[in-house]
């Protein structure tokens, strides 16, 4: 039958050229989808919509990326919430309704107009604003949005030239673009930080709070990273209740402040809903909103298809450089073939052998590369070009563009910049650059977690040079640090189990699936390599933890309150086994401790018993009850108590009220001390709130202040004196190194009297000034009962007040274990020249080498010999060494690599940083600082520098007396040349020399039988336990 193939011909062809037909019908013939995409049938399927993230009701014309991505995109083994999808559709809905060009956005533009708000109106909006390049941009709008979708508002972007063109409409039927007429289009170029109608200024200024019955028609919110702390109490459930009612909302954003939103109670049980898998946000809400516009589509489709659609594996490289001076080309050049190599993405070359023929026999890889400059393209495809790999692999590097610089306001660079972020989501595997939102928006796209390069600073290759990101979210680079509820500062990392900090930036926080853990080994490392790479500070403002602590001990003799709260233990855990179960005595340093604290605000309070060794100085109990009766006096006078707003208004008005019971420590902090140390005391915070009532005169305090204690005496100011009825109702005492003798009187009972009914004490101090109170009869009998044991007081206070924050305490720890822990013996060094022409750097190093051989800290060598391959046999010692110079580590660290001791000891010496010059106002390195003192004080021995106030701090809270090189004056070594401190406490530098009593000058170090003159300084006083 010669018709019947014919006929099955017919019948086969018959059906095909029907849906041929269908699909003409349907979309009329565009030679772009008719090359394109076997799935791109009438109806989307499931994966093409997402999983149900996208609406199938948008003409595919419109926007061809929205639902062809799929077929570039691995599909994505996260799926929305369905809780999520239903609320995607209302808003769809909502924007519809309420968007551009409606009857309800043209009522509400005419109320925004007239100032008057219709509480009636079902629509309010969220106006974005653009600021910074796209990734910025990009993180910012998602943020925004999903704030939209928490609060029921419609998201409205402001498109400026440099963004026309570049994404589809993201909602159906409806356009997300503010429109051109605008009311106050004008006034959005003229909005920034110092803005008067911004809502943090107006809260700073106190023009708006919860109970403002008339509020305005639109608020600007200012939410980019150098923005303000009352600009960040937008994250505060309080704050929202005032947005709330406002019906427009301007932001300018150019950050991923999203995380920040789960730290809200209002927005928690929502959030939970949409969104379970904590680590998806990103990747659902971009895959949601931003897809290419057809323009740029073309563009990534094109290049796809000619380039890397037929390798069998695709590598993407993407390179941000923040600062071309840190990190030299070379050496990033070195970290990615290094990262590649190390983690089996790319094969190694053999240089000896050239490529005479391409082989194509083994597997193909694409490698894409992205970054301003086109250097790292050209090295790798030169190397993989001439070179034949080790393993046969064939590799081919691709690079799309150079731009040489951002050009964040060039629509054809953000068009180009746009579309390689979608190139490099559709990689298999993606290698990307610490801190880069360029980055952060591709891995979140293509759904995949990166290797991060981490970043190269002076110069030095971190150590390990990549890590696999934990989490596939971005990272928030400016978190706020408050905490709303307590009021005061926090690590905002520590709230919730599922914000932690980021893997590429150590103060960034992001979120995570998984509860709190411990840093990893990679993490721990890579702070470690950074402690070892940047240079550390030692700043002078070490004085003031001194200070700080005796500041309190005024605040105990002043005031005292009778209460007493019992310890409760509330069932702390730590993630460390070292200092995990109960908190014992020890842990409480024998109760100097409150154990009511949560362990993961504050890691160090509770584990630094695990690296010094137990005190052999027990605080007085009397000692340790009146800390917990000044914790709750500090709770209940504290910043944003009643008591304290109280006090403020009295403060202000002048008017001092008998009643008032209030005297407790507020610090100061200024940005080059924040995140150093932990809150000292519980459910409160020490730190002066920052709408403190006088807080633009506090710079301004210096030594001939005309209105200061000292010199308000010395000018027989009327005003103020024992018999003085109207006190003022704050004064400004000086008592730093170069204070005058009417400073002095501070010292006196008679003048302790006037301040006793002063509210506001403002002291500025950088001197140890605590042994003076010695002095004073009025505290004579307190002092007693508080320090039986005198050579003890700063040991004590200080291990109470200062604790690393989390931060340091990670550089603590991480060099600890990498580099001390596994010494049978840990001698630290501090060295601190004051004058380098009378203290030459040989005569420093011929002292420290006398004194350690002569007490017998450190062998001998064989200057004769060398060190072939280390014995090993010996017992083990390791040399800490602080100083603002390389020359006595590598001078000692020589000595010891090279030749062999004649005890047959193993020294290792080690040096975390070298300064070269102090940078106190430095917020990093003041850190850094932190980080080496709490260091030195976990060595079993100590060497310390005379007169240097960071070497007092090391060997109090250590609790051991160190042997002192004594100053070299004059070129000439001392002799001795080091000596056993015979107290423990620090030196007062500046002690007063005046007689209260008899009113004449007199030696201070010969009044009372515990205060002399200290080993180091003869003019000095401190305190001893003998005569």
């Amino acid at each position: 039958m010669p018709w019947f193939p014919k006929l099955a011909l017919l019948l086969i062809a018959l059906p095909v050229l029907f849906i041929v037909v269908l699909i003409c019908r349907d979309k009329g013939f565009n030679p772009m989808v008719a090359a394109g995409l076997m799935h791109d049938s009438s109806q989307p399927t499931s994966d093409a919509l997402l999983g149900g993230l996208l609406a199938p009701d948008i003409r595919r014309k419109s926007c061809l990326s929205r639902y062809q991505s799929i077929s570039y995109r691995k599909s994505s083994l996260h799926k929305p919430s369905p809780y999520l999808v239903s609320k995607l559709r209302e808003y769809e809905k909502l924007h519809k309704r309420c968007g551009p060009y409606t009857k309800s956005y043209k009522k509400s533009i005419k109320e925004l107009v007239s100032g008057q708000i219709d509480s009636s109106s079902n629509c309010r909006y969220v106006v974005w604003l653009a600021n910074c390049g796209l990734g910025n941009r990009i993180l910012s709008m998602t943020s925004a949005f999903l704030y939209a979708l928490l609060t029921d508002r419609v998201l409205l972007i402001n498109e400026e030239s440099d963004m026309s063109n570049m994404f589809c409409e993201p909602f159906p039927d409806a356009s997300w673009i503010l429109p051109e007429d605008f009311p106050f289009m004008n006034q959005l170029y003229s909005f920034g930080r110092d803005y008067a109608q911004s809502f943090g200024n107006m809260l700073e200024n106190r023009i708006i709070n919860t109970s403002t019955e008339l509020l305005p028609s639109c608020l600007y919110l200012y939410l980019s990273h150098d923005y303000d702390h009352h600009d960040k109490l937008f994250f505060c459930d309080q704050e929202q209740a005032i947005l709330r009612n406002i019906p427009w909302l301007i932001m300018k954003a150019n950050i991923y402040f999203l995380p920040s939103l789960f730290l809200m109670s209002s927005f928690e049980e929502e959030l939970s809903k949409l969104f379970p898998d904590k680590e998806m946000v990103f990747h659902h809400l971009g895959r949601y909103l931003f897809h290419p516009s057809n323009q740029v589509w073309k563009l990534i489709t094109s290049y796809y298809k000619k380039y890397l659609a037929k390798a069998e594996e695709r590598i993407g490289i993407q390179i941000r450089i923040f600062d071309n001076k840190t990190s030299p080309v070379e050496h990033v050049m070195d970290q990615i073939l290094t990262c590649t190599d190390k983690e089996k993405l790319l094969p190694r070359v053999d240089m000896g052998k050239s490529i005479v023929a391409p082989s194509g026999k083994g597997k193909s890889k694409a490698v894409l590369i992205t970054s301003l400059v086109p250097y790292y393209y050209e090295k790798m495809m030169n190397m993989y070009s001439k070179h034949p790999t080790l393993n046969g692999e064939v590799v081919a590097v691709y690079q799309p563009s150079h731009e040489e610089e951002q050009q964040s306001e060039n629509n054809v660079h953000n068009q180009k910049a746009w579309a390689e972020i979608n190139l490099l989501s559709m990689m298999d595997v993606l290698v990307t650059s610490a801190w880069s939102t360029f980055g952060y928006v591709a891995q979140g796209l293509g759904g995949k977690k990166p290797w991060i390069l981490y970043k190269i600073e002076n110069k030095t290759i971190p150590d390990p040079v990549c890590g696999r990101a934990k989490s596939l979210e971005p990272c928030f680079h400016a978190p706020p640090v408050y905490d709303c509820k307590a009021k005061r500062e926090v690590d905002t990392a520590t709230i919730i189990p599922y914000l932690r900090h980021c893997e590429d930036i150590y103060w960034g926080i992001k979120l995570f699936n998984n509860g709190f853990i411990q840093s990893s080994i990679r993490k721990q490392q890579q702070i470690v390599t950074k402690l070892q790479r940047f240079n550390m500070t030692w700043f002078p403002k070490l004085a003031v933890l001194l200070a700080a602590s005796l500041v309190l001990f005024i605040v105990f003799f002043i005031w005292r309150d009778s209460e007493l709260d019992a310890f409760t233990d509330i069932g702390l855990d730590d993630d460390l086994s070292q200092v995990a179960g109960e908190l014992t005595s020890d842990k409480l340093l024998g109760g100097l401790l409150a154990p009511n604290f949560t362990r993961r605000s504050c890691l160090s309070r509770y584990q630094s018993i695990s690296y010094r060794k137990s005190s052999r100085h027990e605080p007085s109990s009397y000692l340790v009850s009146r800390l917990r009766e000044y914790e709750r006096l500090h709770k209940r006078c504290g910043p944003y108590a009643e008591s304290y707003k109280k006090s403020i208004k009295e403060m202000v008005s002048g008017r001092i009220e008998s009643s008032s019971v209030c005297r407790v420590l507020l610090i100061y902090e200024e940005a080059d001390m924040a995140n150093v140390f932990c809150e000292p005391f519980p459910d409160t915070t020490w730190l002066l709130p920052k709408d403190f009532p006088f807080n633009y005169r506090l710079s301004r305090f210096k030594q001939k202040y005309a209105k200061s204690f000292g010199n308000t005496l010395k000018n027989n100011n009327k005003k103020i004196s024992v018999s003085t009825e109207q006190l003022p109702s704050h004064l400004y005492l000086y008592l730093s190194h170069d204070y005058s003798h009417h400073d002095k009187l501070f010292f006196c009972d008679q003048d302790q009297i006037i301040l006793r009914n002063i509210p506001w004490l403002i002291i500025k101090s950088d001197v140890y000034f605590l042994p003076s109170l010695f002095l004073m009869p009025s505290f004579e009998e307190e002092l007693s009962k508080l320090f039986p044991d005198k050579e003890t007081v700063f040991h004590h206070l200080g291990r109470y007040l200062f604790h690393p924050s989390n931060q340091v305490w990670t550089l603590i720890t991480s060099y600890y274990k990498k580099y001390l822990v596994e010494a049978e013996e840990r001698i630290g060094i501090q060295i601190r020249i004051f004058d380098k022409k009378t203290s030459p750097f040989q005569q420093v190093m011929d002292q420290i080498l006398t004194c350690t051989f002569k007490e017998k800290l450190l062998p001998q060598v064989d200057m004769g010999k060398s060190i072939v391959a280390p014995s090993g046999k010996g017992k083990s010692k390791a040399v800490l060494l602080t100083s603002l110079i390389p020359s006595y580590y590598e001078k000692l660290k020589d000595m010891y690599l090279k030749h062999p001791t004649l005890n047959g000891e193993v020294i290792n010496v080690y040096q975390p940083s070298h300064e070269e010059k102090q940078r106190s106002t430095n917020n990093v390195h003041n850190q850094k600082a932190l980080a080496e003192i709490n260091l030195l004080s976990m060595m079993d021995v100590l060497v310390t520098s005379a007169r240097s106030t960071f070497g007092y701090v090391a060997q109090g809270l250590a609790g051991k007396k160190p042997l002192i090189l004594y100053k070299i004056e004059d070129n000439k070594i001392p002799n001795p040349v080091c000596g056993r401190a015979v107290s423990l406490e620090p030196c007062f530098h500046s002690p007063p020399i005046y007689d209260c009593k008899a009113k004449r000058e007199v030696d201070t170090a010969t009044i009372v039988p515990y205060l002399r003159h200290c080993e180091d300084i003869h003019w000095g006083i401190k305190l001893f336990n003998s005569t």
